[in-house]
């Protein structure tokens, strides 16, 4: 049976997403096709987390594996406008492996840290230019990993 906790924790990730797609999409498509698409990504997100929870039980490994090429796809659409093809691949698979790591430790907590790092780059790219919205990104992911790690730590001390 799946923790309650753990499926809030689920629902507001894919909220915060979907909020971001909306936020990001608001002006190139409209308010209804933005909110639509906001409603898509965050479906998306939660069917994801959802595929994880179900491998998790069959398999483990390939929860890893899936955690890791989610992680890729999700880092490679939302560097491609900015890096280009090949550079935005070779980070996406450089952060897929970091996200596969992280998840061998801090479990599903790795890939909220990664869709909440690609969000705040994807807010702040609409008010600033690519390197800066980069490094704040970066800098994201490395801190809602150590938070991540810290959570999962004061978890498993208190079991």
């Amino acid at each position: 049976m799946v923790d309650f906790a753990l499926v809030a924790l689920i629902a507001l990730v894919a909220a915060y997403a979907g909020g971001v797609a909306t936020i990001v999409r608001l002006r190139p498509a409209g308010p209804a096709r933005a909110l639509l698409e906001g409603v898509g990504v965050a479906a998306s997100v939660a069917a994801s987390f959802a595929l994880m929870l179900v491998l998790a039980r069959v398999w483990l490994p390939g929860t890893i594996i899936v955690a890791a090429l989610l992680a890729g796809c999700v880092l490679y659409g939302t560097l491609l406008r900015d890096l280009g093809a090949a550079r935005a691949g070779g980070t996406a698979a450089a952060g897929g492996l970091l996200i596969g790591a992280s998840f061998l430790f801090v479990s599903y907590l790795a890939v909220m840290a990664l869709i909440g790092a690609a969000g705040v780059h994807l807010v702040l790219r609409l008010w600033l230019r690519t390197r800066p919205a980069l490094l704040i990104m970066g800098g994201a992911l490395g801190v809602l990993l150590a938070a991540s790690a810290g959570v999962f730590a004061l978890a498993l001390s208190s079991m």
